[in-house]
């Protein structure tokens, strides 16, 4: 053989092998767009879990802002007899 016909050998080999191997290897696509999404799934999950503790002092006190105001709302129109303001009608 000569050495043109050897490289050549040589490289239909490993193309012919390159070829075998990847359609072995060959990954479903739909499991692929799958773990795919449930990769991202569980990483959006966290981020938002991490807000929401990150922001949870802000939630509170807005929430117990609004209960002060109703409180004190309470309060304040338990105070007044015979004259009630348009708050407290």
């Amino acid at each position: 053989m000569s050495k043109r016909n050897l490289i050549f050998v040589i490289i239909l080999s490993a193309f012919l092998y390159f070829i075998h191997t990847s359609t072995v290897k060959a990954h479903d696509t739909g499991k692929v767009v799958g773990d795919e999404t449930a990769r991202l799934l569980h990483q959006l999950t966290i981020n938002i879990t991490n807000q929401i503790f990150r922001d949870m002092p802000a939630i509170l006190d807005s929430i117990s802002a609004g209960m002060r105001e109703q409180i004190d709302l309470k309060y304040k129109c338990s105070l007044q007899d015979d004259y009630k303001n348009k708050e407290c009608k």
